[in-house]
């Protein structure tokens, strides 16, 4: 992996910590420079050669935002900004308007914080590595697009969402009728302890049948299986469930990604449903184009207005991968709009 730098320009301890340590587990060669102020950031971003910014945002003034708005014009450098939980973030926008922002997760536990910021970085340094400044730049790659027939019938439902999935998938769900016609497959980013407690959560206010996926289970319809925490979750050529412990995608595992691209290598089935929920990231992306190259693919992507983080579903709008941009109180009517092979 190629070599960056790095300036965190963070006043906590703690978050400087985790950023620290997320950048140098994705890239041990990392050259990672730290500032307090305003002004020690201002004289780092003037002498190195920066190719990652993370710049609290209690730090902005006059200075440095004039400063920021300048070398995001100039330089290949990424520019991620980040704000407390509590602090409005969409109007800052405004001051940098080619920078990524941040809310710095505050979960119960530091594993918890530091997951989400690691996938955050994964993401942060892919793109920096590939001298894709700021996300709305990202150029397009051009698909070809397959006509989905009026009579499209899905024969799987794909699922992917990271932060704010839980509370999406809740939503959805709880609206999907009980005789649900095919099997539906969730990647939810989250860590190992708390999969078993989310899919419990789903079973009781779901009226479908919602369990963690086991290694070599046929998936069967009105079923949902969700990937276990830390481990990848494929569909092989008997549609039977494969996990395995692979490297991360993009700093995740389970990824969707690998999900989605075993549907698109050995799923038995012509039609596929894919939905992509709030999240961090791009993951998930990729897979979609080798679906759409494959089978016949339908993409439902969640609405800006109604994402945690309008991450994941933003890329596959971006790269025109999306059929459909829906909002999270309508997705389910919008699964169950199709006819579905019985």
């Amino acid at each position: 992996m190629k070599n960056i730098n790095v300036l965190i320009a963070e006043s906590s301890p703690l978050y400087k910590k985790m950023f620290t340590q997320a950048v140098l587990e994705i890239n041990k060669d990392a050259s990672v420079f730290f500032a307090e102020d305003t002004n020690k950031t201002i004289g780092l971003i003037v002498r190195k050669d920066l190719n990652i910014l993370i710049v609290n945002a209690e730090l902005l003034d006059t200075d440095l935002t004039r400063i920021l708005n300048s070398v995001a014009r100039t330089t290949k450098a990424f520019i991620l900004i980040t704000t407390r939980p509590s602090k409005i973030v969409v109007g800052e926008q405004n001051l940098i308007p080619s920078a990524e922002y941040m809310r710095k997760p505050i979960y119960e536990s530091y594993a918890e914080n530091f997951s989400q910021i690691k996938y955050r970085m994964a993401d942060v340094i892919k793109k920096a590595i590939a001298n894709t400044r700021f996300i709305n730049e990202i150029k397009k790659q051009p698909v070809i697009r397959q006509k989905i027939a009026e009579n499209f019938r899905p024969e799987i439902v794909l699922i992917a969402s990271s932060t704010g999935g839980p509370k999406a998938l809740e939503i959805i769900l709880t609206k999907l009728s009980e005789n649900f016609p095919v099997p539906i497959l969730i990647v939810q980013h989250i860590t190992p302890q708390f999969t078993e407690t989310l899919a419990k959560r789903l079973n009781h206010i779901s009226r479908l049948n919602v369990k963690v996926a086991e290694e070599g289970e046929i998936i069967t319809s009105g079923t949902v299986y969700l990937a276990p925490g830390a481990i990848h979750m494929r569909i092989n050529k008997n549609n039977k469930v494969r996990l395995d412990n692979s490297p991360a995608i993009n700093g995740v595992r389970p990824a969707a990604e690998i999900l989605f691209e075993s549907v698109a290598e050995d799923f038995r089935g012509e039609c596929v449903l894919v939905v992509i929920l709030t999240g961090m990231g791009s993951d998930g992306t990729d897979g979609i184009v080798k679906l759409k190259e494959s089978k016949k693919c339908f993409c439902i992507t969640q609405s800006e207005e109604t994402c945690i983080v309008y991450g994941m579903p933003r890329t596959v709008v971006e790269k025109d991968l999306s059929d459909k941009i829906v909002d999270i109180e309508k997705i389910s009517s919008e699964i169950e709009g199709f006819e579905y092979v019985s």
